[in-house]
């Protein structure tokens, strides 16, 4: 039902080096290219030949903001788009390896830490160390093998 360990984690890395590449050849962030949701859809691009992640957003953005009102707007929440993507919302807030989550940016853990994007446009960083508990994301998800 899950994926194991190490296609996560090769998923994850792939996707760290496609979104590293592009930021290298671009001069600035640019949201939905470069940035935390790029990471997120290249992660689910990485795992799954099926990937439903680009379909769903048929929109542009600049802000956070301005991605949930077009999120709203087609009809989403978070928690809608994570499981229309085929991952599994975790009630518990105890993450593992692979999980996605939404907090401040989205965040993919790499089994140590939370990696994301830098708005410097220096590529993917390593946000902050997962805890056992993580109350303060607003949806955590695991990948679920379609």
């Amino acid at each position: 039902m899950y994926y194991e360990q190490e296609e996560l984690t090769k998923a994850l890395e792939r996707a760290r080096v496609k979104i590293d590449k592009i930021t290298e050849r671009t001069s600035e962030y640019t949201r939905g290219t470069n940035d935390c949701f790029a990471l997120l859809i290249a992660y689910d691009e990485e795992l799954r030949k099926d990937s439903r992640a680009r379909d769903l957003i048929n929109f542009r953005w600049k802000s956070t903001r301005e991605f949930m009102v077009n999120l709203a707007k087609a009809g989403l929440t978070l928690e809608d788009y994570a499981v229309e993507c085929g991952y599994e919302v975790i009630s518990s807030k105890r993450p593992l390896l692979g999980d996605i989550a939404f907090g401040d940016s989205a965040m993919i853990n790499d089994g140590i830490f939370w990696v994301s994007t830098n708005e410097d446009n220096t590529g993917t960083r390593n946000v902050s160390q997962t805890l056992f508990l993580e109350r303060k994301l607003k949806v955590l998800a695991r990948p679920i093998r379609s």
